[in-house]
């Protein structure tokens, strides 16, 4: 029975490790769009969160920051989430002197539970092949053995870049993160899928 359950812990971990995958699931740019310099670049996260949105933030002006592109975290020119209407955020534009504004909100959340039966989780560990007298213990034990809920949740998050001075859209990127926790980490595994399609698309230099 060690056997087995070192066996089920090491497939538990497998995917466990899996579910922090991030992707993106759809991008688009204005092909005419002609890039001389984005920055600066005011960073806007939309969450009712305001340490999330804080750290969402500073970790997106850290790395384009990196790349050697000025970015400024909205936050630090308006401490409470910006007015959603065109004054407010004209404003901090002008405050900011922003040539690009990047905006990021969720778009959805949702949460899935999965029944595991036990018998898929012995069956599934390839047991059938070790012989008459251990297969019989292990496939009786895994019918009497309780099956197991486990449950999982998809973020989907959009991230749109603008222009200031033609207020035109210029990149798009939906992503999604399954079971996501929410730390600089998260964040910063996501940043960088964003930068490496922004670059690919000769947007960000």
């Amino acid at each position: 029975m060690k056997i087995i359950q070192t066996a089920i812990l090491l497939l538990s971990s497998i995917l466990l490790s899996s579910c922090s995958a991030n992707r993106l699931t759809s991008t688009w740019n204005e092909p005419t769009f002609v890039n001389t310099s984005l920055a600066p670049v005011l960073v806007v996260g939309v969450s009712k969160d305001a340490t999330k949105r804080h750290i969402y933030e500073d970790t997106f002006v850290d790395s384009l920051n990196a790349l050697k592109t000025k970015a400024i975290a909205s936050y630090t020119a308006c401490k409470q989430s910006i007015e959603p209407n065109e004054g407010a955020l004209r404003e901090v534009v002008k405050k900011t002197g922003a040539r690009t504004v990047l905006i990021t909100h969720m778009v959805g959340e949702n949460e899935k539970n999965h029944y595991q039966p036990a018998l898929n989780q012995y069956g599934n560990l390839g047991y059938s092949h070790t012989g008459l007298y251990h297969y019989y213990p292990l496939i009786y034990s895994s019918v009497y053995t309780p099956g197991s809920y486990t449950s999982t949740t998809k973020v989907t998050l959009e991230t749109n870049l603008y222009d200031v001075s033609t207020e035109k859209l210029i990149w798009t990127a939906r992503s999604e993160s399954i079971d996501p926790v929410m730390t600089r980490k998260y964040y910063q595994k996501l940043i960088d899928l964003f930068l490496i399609d922004l670059k690919k698309k000769n947007i960000l230099k």
